[in-house]
């Protein structure tokens, strides 16, 4: 296990965000929609929203201690929001995200970025200015690509796969796809080469990509590596620990996979089942693309007794009732496969949310399954939690693939 030296700065990422959204009004252009030509197959529409100067870059980083990652930003970059085709249970539809594009003549790999969890459509990165910050990563010298997920953004009126490993690995794959003819299309120095990371829900998504893209798509992608970080990868495991909590400070996360299994396989009673009342009749209406996850949040309870139904916390493994879910929780949970590019998995020792103890499992559940340890690695961000451990992860991230590409 390598041990990252536990960052002393206490860093909020919303402040960051707030100097980068201002130099977004400073700086955004007017909008340039380019219809794209038929031939090709995944990008549909691409819009340019905004251009950013690198030493306004550096001064937004910087203002929030972040000098290492100031330093490298060095590239004036362009924004733009793209819609793609991609699928949904059988039926084409259209996604959307950010690709931002450095300003120049270099040839410069693909670096997609994962977001965490989010349950109201402001706060897709192509509506907010979080996105724009992850888009600012092309800065360093990426194509950076920010996937707003099916669920938002053009996609909204969808309920979001959440923990589903086929349609969330199939959408970035797309995303992907649909930003190489974006790259063809408008003559952009790319050596096509491809760097995955993400956070939380965004680490799940990295990694069922790379699994994805091996499995599947091998001979398509040039895949250098993937950098998981803090995602719950063993989903059997992280519904035993919630159920196990006397309190649990994000009761959506539980809410949100139950109504995507349920919507998804047609289980009618899921809800009730796992869900006492008043919530249970309340729950699927919250998950409506206009409540946060802090709204949901404070439409249930953290008390986990009151939430879940006492047959379901002491009988979750144990009562033929609950064998379908369990099953399609191992069946999304990617711990048994055997990596051929390197990935990198992070994850905070102090992390209680997603418990640190999740990743070490599926690490160790990984390399019994026969992966590499040359080949997939754990990274432990010292006395971080699950917001604080975000900055260390970005930090190390940075001079991980500076040295890879």
């Amino acid at each position: 296990m390598i041990s990252y030296t536990k960052y002393t700065h206490d860093l909020r990422f919303p402040p960051l965000i707030v100097v980068v959204f201002i130099i977004l009004l400073l700086n955004a252009c007017s909008s340039d929609n380019d219809p794209t030509p038929a031939e090709n197959q995944y990008l549909e529409s691409y819009t340019k929203v905004a251009d950013y100067g690198a030493v306004l870059l550096q001064f937004g980083a910087s203002q929030q201690g972040l000098s290492s990652v100031a330093s490298q930003l060095k590239y004036d970059i362009a924004i733009y929001e793209i819609e793609y085709k991609t699928n949904y249970l059988g039926s084409e539809i259209i996604a959307s995200g950010l690709i931002g594009v450095p300003n120049t003549n270099e040839e410069v790999p693909i670096l997609s970025f994962q977001h965490g969890t989010i349950a109201a459509n402001s706060d897709a990165p192509t509506e907010s200015a979080e996105g724009v910050f992850y888009a600012s990563f092309a800065s360093l010298g990426y194509i950076s690509l920010i996937p707003d997920f099916i669920g938002f953004g053009s996609s909204s009126e969808i309920l979001h796969p959440y923990y589903n490993e086929d349609l969330m690995a199939s959408s970035i794959i797309d995303m992907i796809r649909a930003a190489k003819e974006f790259i063809a299309e408008n003559d952009i120095n790319s050596d096509n080469r491809l760097l995955l990371a993400g956070y939380s829900e965004g680490g799940y998504a990295t990694m069922v990509t790379h699994k994805a893209i091996e499995e599947k798509y091998e001979s398509e992608f040039d895949l250098i590596a993937s950098a998981p970080a803090s995602g719950g990868y063993d989903l059997v495991a992280m519904k035993d620990y919630m159920v196990s909590q006397d309190t649990y400070a994000q009761p959506f996360y539980l809410a949100f996979v139950t109504v995507v299994y349920a919507g998804i396989n047609n289980w009618t009673t899921l809800v009730s089942d796992l869900f006492n009342e008043p919530y249970a009749s309340a729950i699927p209406a919250l998950f409506d693309g206009n409540n946060s996850g802090s709204q949901i949040n404070a439409a249930l309870t953290t008390d986990v007794s009151a939430l879940l139904t006492e047959d379901f916390r002491l009988n979750s493994n144990s009562d033929s009732k609950y064998e379908q879910l369990n099953e399609e929780l191992l069946n999304n949970s990617p711990i048994d496969w055997q990596p051929i590019h390197p990935m990198y998995m992070y994850h905070g020792t102090a992390d209680i949310t997603v418990p640190f103890e999740n990743s070490q499992s599926a690490y160790d559940k990984l390399i019994s399954a026969g992966a590499s340890a040359d080949k997939v690695s754990f990274v432990s961000l010292e006395g971080a939690n699950h917001s604080t451990g975000i900055a260390p992860y970005i930090i190390s991230i940075i001079d991980l693939f500076n040295n890879l590409k």
